[in-house]
């Protein structure tokens, strides 16, 4: 990074503009020969290590495909979560049939058209607000790097963080002495000795499990001057496999590093920083036998990412999206799907929600059945959740209800049934070789970070617990307590509840089960388990307490941790 420099005490700051492709430019009035006022411009170096930040499921814009396109952007919208009005009444309204019909992995695509109304009081200039003509110019330009494809309500925070902090290494108050920038300073490199400085430090990076070391001025100069850092938005169509996904995003890495090649910059290389299922993608972009693009990423920053799969799946389709009393958490639930009907409906016809459920890897019989709490009737599955769990219709323990899948106004016959079922299969098969395919890999330069707090628990495991003792709990009142045996495993369904309760039949007897709650810590979503797989090769990893999953990257301590771990990531190449 560098800075115009005189010995005049007169000086202005102006921030940059940028030109139909990207290239970066400043304007300065012109004046009379008489004014020496000196104008400041940061200019960035011409070696560029563009940011990809991908998001999580159901976090990227939505469209339906092969339509004409409005240029005002509302027209043909199939999933814009960003747009309260749409998630919560538009769509909130809608039934599992016509979630499906619009949520059709085969017809939707990645909706680009969204207008980047960033939050610009955040980007702040020595000569105060922006002027119009510069947010016009950053509206453009964030257009263009592709952030309307993500959800802004939720990642606005860490994308403006990443552009205006890894950009002004250099303060820009202190250009003539090289100064470095308050923020790295005292957030990053003096982040300990503030902690200790406080009884209780309020934005603690976590309990580092392997990799942390010190960054210091020389460390971030050297970086500064190096490398320019534009980030851009990375959505995918999240209905479809990750695979897919993968595929595309190395396509879309290859063509921003030709074009910064194109404008005459030194581009080799991007980083990735991911979201949730956006780690899933980005590690299927650089599989070799998926999206084979390693060699153009210099490293990977995963954020809350089910390596391993989350049971929450499995809780979601039988119950639907989790909600506290709190207005905003009850609209988002209704939007995503408050039953396990509207939930069904679009993750059982989507291979990349369908990844989302817990692999071989994770940690065996997580899906249990107790009479008593605490005492285990059945457990599954011992070795694969595919055929033990997944894959199995008549169960009432399955993870999938059949009239749920394609859910129609008139009742599906049993032959139609069997032919919803058999593509469910197909789908089942696909999610289980993309799981054995991706395995245990990751970059050989990932850094990552994960939630584990208590006060955020998550489903490690699934428990349906017999409820016997509350008379409403049953059907017929005058019906004696039910028996329970090992029986209760294979019992007959009597009716299945959208909100995750399955009434059942064990000989004479009429009983209940209800899903238990989250049971381990976690981020609400992700349980430690399957967040801390993507440490055990990482070169720098930490687990993290404070946060909720969707809510992550609006935390500072996470945002911080993830600009640390990019100049760690630059600072190797």
């Amino acid at each position: 990074m560098s800075f115009e420099d005189d010995n005049e005490k007169d000086e202005s700051f102006t921030y940059v503009t940028y030109d139909e492709k990207g290239y970066p430019t400043w304007h300065a009035q012109m004046t009379h020969k008489g004014i020496t006022k000196r104008v400041d411009a940061i200019v960035p170096p011409d070696h560029v290590m563009p940011i990809i930040f991908v998001p999580g499921i159901m976090g990227s814009n939505l469209r339906v495909k092969g339509e004409k396109y409005g240029k005002t952007g509302k027209d043909h919208i199939a999933w814009r979560p960003g747009d309260s009005y749409y998630t919560a009444v538009t769509f909130g309204k809608k039934s599992p049939a016509q979630r499906l019909a619009l949520l059709d992995p085969e017809k939707t695509e990645v909706d680009d058209r969204i207008e980047v109304d960033i939050p610009f009081g955040m980007i702040n200039t020595l000569d105060g607000p922006l002027s119009d003509k510069i947010k016009h110019s950053l509206k453009t330009e964030f257009h263009r790097r592709k952030w309307g494809t993500v959800m802004l309500s939720s990642y606005a925070d860490i994308m403006i963080n990443l552009e205006l902090n890894l950009n002004r290494i250099y303060d820009p108050e202190y250009g003539r002495t090289s100064e470095i920038a308050r923020y790295w300073k005292e957030d990053i490199i003096d982040f300990e000795k503030k902690s200790r400085k406080i009884l209780k430090p309020t934005e603690p990076w976590g309990v580092f499990l392997d990799g942390y070391k010190d960054l210091n001025i020389e460390d971030l100069k050297n970086v500064a001057d190096k490398y320019w850092f534009p980030v851009h938005g990375g959505g995918y169509n999240w209905l479809r496999s990750s695979e897919c996904s993968g595929s595309k995003l190395a396509k879309q890495a290859e063509d921003i590093i030709t074009n910064y090649k194109d404008q005459g910059f030194t581009c080799e290389q991007v980083i990735i920083v991911t979201h949730s299922m956006g780690g899933l993608v980005a590690r299927a972009m650089c599989h070799s036998e998926m999206g084979n693009a390693a060699s153009i990423v210099a490293g990977i920053v995963h954020g809350e990412q089910p390596a391993l799969g989350a049971a929450t799946a499995y809780k979601r389709m039988h119950a639907g999206f989790e909600a506290s009393i709190c207005p905003v958490d009850l609209l988002t639930a209704r939007a995503l799907g408050w039953t396990g009907k509207e939930v069904t409906a679009v993750f059982a016809n989507s291979e990349g929600a369908m990844q989302l459920l817990p692999t071989k890897r994770y940690p065996a019989k997580w899906l249990r059945i107790q009479a008593v709490k605490n005492q285990n009737l059945m457990e599954l599955p011992v070795s694969d959740p595919y055929n033990e769990i997944y894959k199995e219709r008549y169960k009432w323990w399955r993870l999938m209800t059949p009239e749920w899948i394609k859910p129609m106004k008139k009742e599906t016959n049993e032959e139609g049934l069997d032919v919803v079922w058999g593509l469910y299969l197909n789908r089942v098969e696909l999610v289980a070789n993309f799981h054995k395919d991706l395995n245990d890999y990751y970059h050989g330069n990932t850094h990552t970070h994960y939630g584990a707090d208590e006060n955020h628990r998550a489903w490690t495991n699934i428990t349906w617990l017999l409820h016997k003792k509350d008379p409403a709990d049953y059907i017929y009142p005058d019906m004696p307590p039910p028996e329970v045996t090992t029986e209760a495993s294979t019992a007959e369904f009597v009716k299945t509840n959208a909100l995750g309760k399955i009434t059942i039949r064990q000989g004479a007897a009429i009983s209940n089960y209800r899903l238990c709650g989250p049971d381990t810590p976690g981020d609400g979503t992700v349980p430690e388990c399957s967040g801390a797989d993507s440490a055990k090769t990482a070169k720098f990893a930490t687990k993290m307490k404070g946060y909720d999953h969707q809510d992550s990257y609006e935390k500072k301590s996470v945002k911080d941790v993830t600009t640390y771990s990019v100049i760690r990531i630059a600072m190797n190449k």
